[in-house]
C-alpha cells in the first residue's frame, strides 16, 4: 500500500503543475505588455477633436473642389429651411448620442442596451430621415455639373470620415475593452457612419433615391459592419 501511495504522489504534483506554470505565463505576458503613456478618458477626449476637425475639413475641401462653394446640401434646392432644420437636427443629435453610447464604458447593464440600440439604429434611423421626403428638388444643377446616380464622389467623402473616426475610436478604446467588444465594435462602426452621413448631407444636394441609397446609406451600412467585423480584434490588442 505504501508503494502504491508513493506511486500517486507525483501525478498529483503533475496535476497541479500546469495552473502554475499557466499562471506565470499570465503574469509575463502582463509584465511584458508596456502600458499605455496616455489613459484611455484621454485618447476618447483627443478622438472627439479628431473626428469633427477630419470631417469639417474633408467636407470643406471636397465642397470647394466638386461645387466651389460650402454647404450646398443645406442650401440648393432645399424644399424648405424648417425641413432643411429639422434633419439637420436629428442628425447631429443622431451622431453625437452615438459616439457618446459607442465610447462610453460605464459598467452598468444597461450599457449593453444603448450599445445594441446605437449599433442596430443607426443606419435605418439615418435611412428613413434621408429617403422620406427627401429634402431637394430634383436637378437642382445647371449643366456641366451633375450628380452621379451611383454617389461616387459621396462614396469617397464617406470613406474618409468613416475611416478616421473608425480608425480613432480604435485607437481611444485600444485594450480598453476586454469583454463585449463585438457589440462595442459594431457600436463604433454606426458612429463612424453617421459622421459619414451627417457629412454627406451637408456636402451634396441629391434627390434621386437611387443615389442617396447607395451612395448615402450604404455608406453607413457598411462602416457598422466594418465596425463589427474588423474592430473587436482591434479593442483586445
Amino acid at each position: 500500500m505504501a508503494t502504491i501511495r508513493q506511486g500517486r504522489t507525483p501525478r498529483r504534483f503533475e496535476s497541479a503543475a500546469p495552473p502554475t506554470a499557466l499562471y506565470s505565463r499570465i503574469r509575463e505576458s502582463i509584465q511584458g505588455t508596456p502600458a499605455s503613456d496616455i489613459s484611455t478618458t484621454r485618447r476618447a477626449h483627443i478622438a472627439l477633436v479628431v473626428i469633427p476637425c477630419v470631417t469639417a475639413g474633408a467636407l470643406a475641401v471636397a465642397s470647394q473642389l466638386v461645387y466651389q462653394r460650402q454647404g450646398v446640401g443645406l442650401d440648393v434646392g432645399v424644399d424648405s429651411t424648417p425641413h432643411m432644420l429639422v434633419a439637420l437636427g436629428l442628425l447631429v443629435v443622431l451622431t453625437l448620442a452615438t459616439t457618446f453610447i459607442a465610447l462610453g464604458r460605464s459598467g452598468r447593464s444597461s450599457e449593453i442596451t444603448s450599445l445594441l440600440f446605437a449599433a442596430s439604429l443607426v443606419a435605418p434611423v439615418y435611412a428613413a430621415i434621408t429617403l422620406i421626403n427627401p429634402l431637394h428638388a430634383s436637378d437642382p444643377f445647371p449643366p456641366p455639373v451633375g450628380l452621379s446616380p451611383w454617389g461616387a464622389r459621396c462614396l469617397v467623402l464617406a470613406t474618409i470620415v468613416g475611416a478616421v473616426a473608425l480608425s480613432s475610436f480604435a485607437v481611444a478604446l485600444r485594450r480598453a475593452i476586454p469583454v463585449r467588444s463585438g457589440l462595442r465594435g459594431a457600436a463604433l462602426g454606426a458612429a463612424a457612419g453617421a459622421w459619414a452621413g451627417l457629412a454627406l448631407f451637408v456636402f451634396c444636394p441629391a434627390s434621386e433615391y437611387e443615389h442617396l441609397f447607395l451612395g448615402h446609406v450604404m455608406p453607413v451600412v457598411a462602416l457598422t459592419l466594418a465596425g463589427t467585423l474588423g474592430i473587436p480584434r482591434a479593442l483586445r490588442t
